[in-house]
């Protein structure tokens, strides 16, 4: 885990809200706080505690507590004091067997054993405004404000952890505060306003559902799932023996007898040796037509009574043995993580690749309607269309055989016949004659041959024409010989061709009226509908065993991650993101391996400083500070700043303290974008998270226990980083291959702000000290002992010159502090208390103190005792 990846844990013992009773109460405190608390490789743990003087006495158990938590790790504590030393004579009566406090004990800080280790550190900050304004209306809700800002500010882990090593290597264990903070940021309003787009751009708008992913974006499992299934022949589905299998055998034998039948009646021979063949053929065709009537309807049955929506596996299976059906082999088996995590990295991709929640819902459902098993009984439409019962009652034997047709191709033919039969001249020219009983004769043998001469069927021959046609050609034959004299080999050369010729004419008559008598009567289509009704079987039965079992959980999962973006899609643009989880006082953002935790607050923060930790306390007076600060260097600073606020009616929006500056951009051409593409990788690493989570892993730790938990943190996730760190840095959910934008393109303002605040040497803009001027002596006068700590976000690290300190400052400079936050630039001094101001006490529990159960009270170590070793 990271340095920066566990967020420190604030707790206010001011009220004992968050004084634990027991380490139970901590580890449960800290869970709330940590999602990641429970698990193995928790590593260090950071505690900012709020406390008030008497508190480091009294609340010595609850510190023994914090300090001992079990971890792999360090536990470091910061304490941060607020309020006036001299309340604590107040607080705390001495008892009668310790004797009368000394002198000046009243102005000590006091602090328990458990304050003294090496991993802790205690920050005194008696005015957290610096002075205030004696006219505002509400100063308690003012200095809590401050304290909140503050309390964001030592929050930051880089801050937190140079702060403590500070106070570590300091001569004595605490430290009074003074510091000057540029918070480097968007304005409230132009943060809410931006996050508003990025979601409604995010969520996307109503997407219409469209093509499924290609297979190529898809895992091999679930493209091998979309894909065709294997081709298996209904004959291969049929039980040898079966009912099926018999009407399906019946229905082959009648169309094979119809065919033979057939192609006996299509041979030119037929003319003469097809009567009889041409008798059977109406029997035939009834045959044919109502075995495929019966196949066809054992198929309805069977897809009907097992396929039908609402019928169990159980049952459907059942029916199709009783029709001697069996189902298709499974034939697939997925690899891998399974269809759920291929769905989620599918799902990933995808808003990876820019698509917005709804338009990826709206691929999900599409794939989720072309893998799912489809019930057979869908198959019945397209049972109607290959083979219909209107279809089969169209097949009829009557319909008329056009053996010649008065069409100019034909008596053409006729007429080229004649003529060159009546060459020869006269009486040769009689010859022709043989040709013309050949055309009239094949159209008496046509008649008599036709099929469906029983069941009505003319017989169309067209005489009149070719009779015409015959005397036109002869005519033209005769009118040739009287012109010019014929050859003898020519006209006997003509007599043959003209009746080969006619002969010729007849037999391809027949065979094209036959074909076409075929077509007209529907049997040529009934191989073609068997065929058709094989396979539908085959693919109504494919499409809803098939890997039935794999194909209906990839639908499942599909249709299921579809609504959880559409659902997250739906709260993203209503502005309701984990808006109904309360975000508890210390809460922060997860680190680089851990979500927000579900108990933290997504709503937006209090204005008046910007969603610190103790918002929620506001409304609790406080010992109130004295009316002026001061400046690093002791002087009094004017109360508010330079120039002071004006008086302001109570109840409204408490004012920033002095030493907190906002410099509020508003907003660049890549904020909103940004933050779109921030909440897509926060959902990405959500969904492969989750996919990469064992089912029994799942809730450990804080692990998300639903795929909408995940999702719903994911955006939660992005929203906290925005107001805990900023726009400027890339969350730790972002790919790492993304170019994000500069402070001035993101924020709308530049680094020069940034440059001021940590390179000014004027006491007029150095830090401001929270310490009132009646208390100043308590600090200890020697320069050399205080020390500066510089910090600012890193994204600014290479446009900002930093030279931390400065001659006017007074202190020695210390490292400067590069954040991964991108909200506060600024300065932060530490200045000793003077010796002799904190105190070393051994605490025990006044077992008759029942005013506060569950707190302990210091008491002043009695002669001969010793005060704990720092």
């Amino acid at each position: 885990m990271s340095v920066t990846g566990v967020p420190v844990v604030v707790l206010d013992f001011r009220d004992g809200g968050d004084v634990p009773a027991d380490g139970a109460a901590l580890r449960r405190s800290i869970g709330g706080r940590l999602p990641d608390s429970g698990r193995a490789d928790a590593g260090d743990l950071r505690f900012l505690v709020i406390d008030e003087p008497d508190g480091l006495t009294a609340h010595a158990e609850a510190y023994e507590l914090v300090t001992a938590t079990p971890t792999l790790g360090s536990v470091r504590l910061l304490c941060l004091v607020v309020g006036d030393l001299a309340a604590s004579r107040h607080r705390s009566a001495p008892r009668a067997d310790t004797g009368p406090y000394p002198e000046g004990a009243g102005r000590r800080l006091r602090l328990a054993s458990a304050l003294q280790s090496s991993g802790t550190g205690v920050l005194w900050a008696a005015d957290p405004l610096a002075g205030h304004d004696p006219r505002t209306a509400d100063p308690a809700a003012e200095t809590e404000a401050a304290l909140g800002s503050l309390t964001e500010l030592l929050r930051v882990p880089e801050i937190f952890d140079e702060v403590l090593s500070e106070l570590r290597d300091a001569p004595v264990p605490a430290a009074a505060l003074s510091l000057r903070v540029l918070e480097h940021d968007l304005s409230a309003a132009v943060r809410e306003s931006a996050w508003s787009a990025a979601l409604a751009r995010f969520a996307g708008g109503e997407a219409p559902v469209t093509a499924p992913p290609s297979a190529q974006d898809l895992p091999a499992g679930i493209a091998a799932l979309l894909g065709a299934a294997p081709e298996q022949s209904a004959t291969s589905l049929l039980r040898p023996g079966g009912p099926s299998d018999a009407a399906r055998r019946t229905a082959a034998r009648a169309l094979d007898e119809l065919e033979a039948a057939r192609a006996r009646l299509d041979a030119s021979a037929a003319l003469l040796t097809g009567r009889g063949a041409a008798g059977q053929v109406p029997r035939a065709v009834e045959r044919a037509v109502d075995a495929l009537r019966r196949y066809r309807e054992l198929v309805a049955g069977v897809l009907r009574d097992s396929g039908s929506p609402g019928v169990p596996p159980g049952d459907a299976l059942a029916r199709l043995a009783d029709a001697g059906v069996e189902v298709p082999a499974p034939g697939h088996r997925s690899a891998g993580g399974g269809t759920d995590d291929g769905l989620q990295r599918c799902a990933a991709e995808m808003l990876a690749a820019g698509l917005p929640l709804r338009a990826a819902a709206a691929r999900l459902s599409a794939l989720a309607e072309r893998v799912a098993p489809v019930p057979a009984a869908s198959g019945l439409r397209d049972l109607d269309r290959v083979c219909s019962e209107a279809s089969l009652r169209r097949v009829s034997t009557g319909a008329p055989l056009y053996f010649a047709r008065a069409r100019a191709g034909d008596l053409g033919l006729t007429a080229a016949a004649s003529f060159l039969s009546a060459l020869w001249p006269w009486p040769g020219t009689l010859l022709v004659l043989v040709t013309a009983a050949v055309f009239f004769l094949g159209g008496a043998l046509a008649t008599a041959a036709h099929p469906g001469r029983t069941a009505g069927g003319r017989t169309h021959r067209a005489d009149a024409a070719r009779a015409a046609a015959l005397l036109l050609g002869t005519a033209a034959a005769m009118g040739v010989g009287r012109l010019v004299t014929v050859p003898r080999e020519a006209a006997l050369a003509g007599v043959l061709l003209g009746v080969a010729g006619s002969v010729l004419c007849v037999t391809a008559w027949w065979r094209r009226g036959m074909a076409d008598w075929w077509d007209a009567t529907g049997t040529a289509e009934l191989a073609a509908r068997l065929t058709g009704v094989d396979a539908v079987l085959a693919d109504a039965l494919r499409r809803q065993w098939w890997a039935a079992e794999e194909r209906t959980r990839c639908a499942d999962g599909a249709r299921t991650l579809a609504a959880v973006l559409r659902g997250a899609a739906l709260e993203a643009e209503g502005g309701h993101v984990t808006a109904d989880v309360p975000r508890g006082p210390g809460d922060g953002p997860a680190g680089p391996e851990d979500w927000a935790d579900p108990d933290w607050d997504t709503s937006w923060a209090d204005t008046s400083w910007d969603g610190g930790g103790d918002a929620g306390r506001a409304d609790r007076p406080w010992a109130a500070s004295g009316p002026h600060g001061t400046t690093a260097g002791g002087e009094p600073a004017a109360a508010g700043g330079p120039s002071g606020p004006p008086a302001r009616p109570r109840g409204a929006p408490a004012a920033d303290p002095p030493w907190l500056d906002r410099g509020a951009g508003d907003g660049g051409p890549d904020l909103v974008p940004t933050l779109v593409a921030d909440l897509a990788d926060a959902t990405v690493d959500a969904l492969r998270r989750y996919a990469g989570t064992a089912d029994g892993a799942r809730g450990a730790g804080g692990a998300p226990t639903t795929l909408e938990t995940a999702v719903s943190r994911a955006i939660a996730a992005a929203r906290l980083h925005l107001r805990d760190n900023g726009v400027v840095p890339a969350p730790s959910f972002a790919r790492r291959d993304r170019l994000r934008g500069d402070p001035t393109t993101l924020l709308g303002i530049g680094a020069q702000r940034v440059r001021e605040v940590l390179g000014t040497g004027t006491d007029q803009g150095g830090p401001l000290l929270l310490c009132p001027p009646a208390q100043l002596s308590l600090l200890s006068r020697d320069p050399a002992e205080a020390r500066s700590i510089a910090f600012a976000p890193q994204a600014v690290r290479t446009v900002v010159d930093v030279r931390p300190g400065g001659p006017a400052h007074g202190a020695v400079p210390g490292p400067m502090v590069w954040t991964a936050s991108g909200r506060f630039a600024g300065t932060l001094r530490l200045i000793p208390l003077r010796a002799g101001v904190v105190e070393s006490v051994r605490v025990r529990t006044w077992a008759d103190d029942t005013a506060h159960p569950g707190r302990d009270h210091g008491s002043a170590p009695g002669p001969g005792q010793e005060r704990a070793p720092r």
